[in-house]
Formats: C-alpha cells, structure tokens, sequence
C-alpha cells in the first residue's frame, strides 16, 4: 500500500476527498501535489461553516498522517483520521482507521489560493519538480 499523499493529489493541485454517510458534519481531506494533506471539519444548519481544520506533511511509512499542531480540544482530535488502511478503486476512496465510511474523491482541483496554492506557488512547485 502507498504511502505517499501525492499520489492522491492528481495532476493538477491538489484532490478533495469528502467522508461518504455523514449527516451531522462535513469532513474534507485535501491532498496536494507537494504532500500536504489539508482536514476541514464543516458543520449544517443554522451555524453552518468551518468548524476547525489541521494539516499534515503527509505520510510516514505506515501510512500514518502526520498532524502538524493538532487541535486542543479532545473532540477535534478523535476527528482527525490516523492511519490509512485501505485503498479502494484505484484511490477514488480511502479508508482511515479501519472505519466503515471512506472518503471518496469529489473534486479536482485547479488551484486552491485561499489555502495557499496560488498560480505562482504552483507555477514553482512544477518547476522543482514535486508536482
């Protein structure tokens, strides 16, 4: 099994996996084309928005995501996926933590400059040869 975010990560920027029957938030892992994987927690209803995000560098050798600062609070940590034990349909789903639901690809991305992956940051990642 991989090992190496950025061979979710497409060809372009970077690829948006959502986590697939869940009905009370939304979970988001993007990966990009230098490796970074990027969590975003959304809530529903009336206060809908960003709850919290994390980023990781990527994956060790075991295929566990390494988290950068992680969150304080208990609940937004047992919300991060730890480690990934399955790759399903050429890498359109991923499975975490041996958990029943996936995160299945849901967007391409061309560029994503509010988390910084503008044209010029990519125009040089291309260049260095990482994407």
């Amino acid at each position: 099994m991989t090992t190496d975010s950025r061979e979710f990560a497409g060809s372009r920027c970077g690829c948006r996996y959502e986590r697939e029957k869940e009905h009370s938030v939304r979970d988001c892992l993007t990966f990009y084309i230098d490796g970074r994987v990027l969590f975003e927690r959304y809530c529903y209803g009336e206060a809908a928005g960003l709850v919290f995000q994390s980023w990781a560098s990527g994956f060790d050798g075991d295929g566990v995501l390494l988290w950068g600062a992680e969150p304080t609070w208990q609940g937004h940590r047992d919300a991060l996926p730890k480690q990934l034990t399955d790759i399903q349909e050429d890498g359109a789903a991923l499975k975490f933590d041996d958990r029943w639901q996936r995160y299945v690809r849901t967007q391409e991305l061309d560029s994503d400059p509010e988390h910084g992956y503008g044209a010029w940051k990519l125009f040089w990642l291309r260049r260095k040869g990482r994407g």
